[in-house]
């Protein structure tokens, strides 16, 4: 008599999902599988709102305007200087959970700068990782993403008014709301 066993591919004491569906950030365009939308785009941090079923996902042609461009040219300029300064941030913090938050705003901010790019239909530029343009106090550092972040929100509180195309009205919102998730992890913190 052969001794045989069976696996069953649910017996593993995980969730079962049912089957997985593609969505898609608006904002950043990029992916993400799942059996729902995430509450934030792992990517560029968007409000569930802008996740969709990949499917559904249609971006309309427009005309940038000269407005927006210069907008978008300075919001480009701003989210590259942040992440090199995140990433700074990231290497000389003094504990690990503002390490891992400062690498990952980082990430968010390099995607920012990929998502502006989209628009501008030009070539990303070089984002340096080890550029020296952070304290080596963290508490120094904490203060600054502060100040960054509202400096970030009030800018694009501008550009939003400032833009009549709707893409540039929700890529500016959509980026408004997450630096305001970014200014609530350092609120308090300085």
């Amino acid at each position: 008599m052969q001794n045989t066993t069976t696996l069953n591919l649910f017996s593993f004491n995980c969730r079962r999902v049912d089957y997985l569906k593609v969505f898609k950030c608006k904002i950043c365009q990029e992916g993400y599988l799942g059996d729902a939308p995430p509450t934030h785009c792992p990517f560029c941090g968007a409000h569930q709102q802008y996740m969709i079923e990949a499917r559904d996902f249609e971006l309309q042609e427009y005309t940038l305007t000269d407005v927006s461009r210069r907008n978008l040219e300075e919001a480009l300029n701003l989210e590259v200087s942040n992440a090199e300064f995140y990433f700074c941030a990231a290497d000389r913090a003094d504990n690990v959970a503002d390490a891992t938050m400062f690498k990952r705003l980082g990430k968010v901010e390099s995607e920012h700068a990929s998502t502006i790019v989209k628009e501008l239909r030009k070539q990303s530029p070089d984002i340096i990782r080890d550029k020296n343009m952070c304290s080596n106090m963290n508490l120094d550092n904490l203060e600054e993403s502060n100040q960054r972040e509202t400096n970030a929100i009030r800018h694009y509180s501008r550009f939003l008014g400032e833009a009549t195309e709707e893409r540039i009205k929700e890529i500016f919102k959509a980026i408004i709301e997450i630096e305001k998730d970014h200014l609530s992890l350092t609120d308090g913190r300085f």
